[in-house]
């Protein structure tokens, strides 16, 4: 048992810091690049990487992809479609630390979710967590309020909550599938049903998007958002959900926030404002209290 725990601390710690460096390199390839254009490149380039591991690993696809074809079509729209275009659509708008913080209202999501699908019936110390976290969000919000944050700040964190919300259903819903079908098929799948609902989007991002104009830096961004955050990232997390509940593992990335906010304070000099770290340390707080 210590070593499976263990070995799910890795898991998630390895995860935990290739989330923080999509914060930061997502965020210059969202600048750069239209929502929709890069959603497609990222998700081309993920669909390509997991077909290809599919093929070394002889795993068999079509026969599940067409029996179980409603709950991959459900998991990638959630996990591919929704997600992404209000992830990049906010990430160009906000600060990678904004979205980092609303990301991990993650756990608290997927607790209300199982909640709703009467899997869980939390008590009133996970309920007075849940309010403690949703209070850090406001808390986030109200520098608008004393002109803090910019209006177009405040949309992007918008967004990328509702980015939030898309992953917490994706990942209530995947568990059964990567208990039945193992975390590799199952990823690859809801990466390739999610692409077939968001190439149609995608191509419309195309005309706006000027190749001449997109830097180094994104180019680099992209390459880590489709690779390693869609690839690695995506690997690992559903092979934490063959070894934990849902919400433990959604728990085990409340490391993002703080982690993404160092590393934009070292390598892009983001200040860390007081509003975003009382905002933080409430999130946070809500939220291990939660899985207390």
């Amino acid at each position: 048992m210590g070593h499976r725990n263990l070995r799910f601390a890795a898991v998630m710690g390895l995860h935990t810091f290739i989330s923080a460096g999509t914060f930061l390199l997502g965020k210059a390839a969202a600048d750069a690049m239209p929502t929709l254009a890069l959603g497609l490149f990222r998700f081309l380039i993920a669909g390509a990487g997991f077909l290809l591991l599919a093929r070394i690993r002889g795993l068999e696809l079509w026969p599940v992809a067409k029996a179980e074809w409603r709950a991959y079509l459900w998991a990638g729209f959630l996990g591919v479609a929704l997600n992404q275009i209000a992830f990049l659509g906010g990430l160009a708008l906000t600060l990678p630390s904004h979205a980092a913080l609303m990301y991990a209202l993650t756990p608290t999501v997927v607790l209300l979710l199982a909640w709703a699908r009467g899997q869980e019936r939390p008590g009133p110390r996970k309920l007075a967590g849940l309010a403690l976290a949703f209070s850090g969000v406001v808390v986030l919000f109200s520098g608008k309020a004393c002109r803090t944050l910019p209006p177009h700040w405040i949309l992007g964190d918008l967004l990328v909550l509702v980015a939030v919300i898309a992953w917490a259903g994706y990942t209530v819903m995947s568990r059964p599938l990567v208990q039945k079908h193992g975390a590799q098929r199952a990823t690859t799948l809801s990466i390739l049903f999610g692409l077939a609902i968001f190439a149609p989007m995608g191509l419309f991002g195309l005309p706006h998007l000027r190749l001449a104009a997109v830097p180094p830096m994104a180019w680099i961004g992209l390459v880590y958002l489709g690779l390693i955050t869609s690839v690695v990232s995506y690997l690992l997390w559903f092979h934490a959900l063959s070894m934990k509940e849902p919400s433990r593992v959604a728990i085990a990335t409340n490391g993002q926030p703080v982690a993404t906010a160092i590393l934009a304070w070292i390598f892009y000099g983001q200040a860390i404002t007081p509003a975003f770290a009382v905002g933080a340390a409430l999130v946070l707080g809500g939220v291990l209290l939660t899985q207390l």
